[in-house]
């Protein structure tokens, strides 16, 4: 019993071990707004089989892709640019509306099954993109 016990108890810990985080940055590349892995992050994946940018609770774009097509989408990532593989039923796919100078938008990624991005921006007046802290 106490054996069983103990494997229960580090049962969290290995579970936790598997998932990982990222840091997305976002960049203006040939008039577009494109998604990368911020060079300063720990880990760096190479591709992404769901992304959700959001602005004050509404989705301004939402795609996400089977996890066995979850590496058909390498960074970088242009917003609306439409993903490669087979959609995920269960998630209604949201198309990219219209991005506004002078807002917050937070990037959600996810890679593989257990990788995890995130990120902040703005579109600044003059057009450039400034990329904020994480909450």
């Amino acid at each position: 019993m106490l054996n069983r016990t103990a494997a229960l108890s580090l049962l969290p810990l290995t579970l936790s071990g598997c998932s990982y985080t990222y840091d997305v940055s976002a960049i203006v590349r040939g008039g577009q707004v494109v998604f990368i892995v911020d060079s300063k992050s720990s880990q760096q994946p190479t591709c992404v089989r769901r992304i959700e940018i959001t602005q004050g609770g509404d989705t301004m774009w939402l795609e996400s892709v089977d996890y066995d097509d979850s590496c058909a989408n390498e960074f970088p990532l242009a917003y609306g640019e439409a993903l490669s593989g087979r959609h995920q039923q269960d998630i209604e796919q949201i198309a990219a509306k219209p991005l506004r100078r002078g807002v917050v938008y937070e990037i959600s990624t996810t890679t593989g099954a257990t990788g995890y991005g995130g990120g902040r921006f703005t579109i600044m007046a003059n057009g450039r993109v400034r990329n904020l802290p994480n909450r």
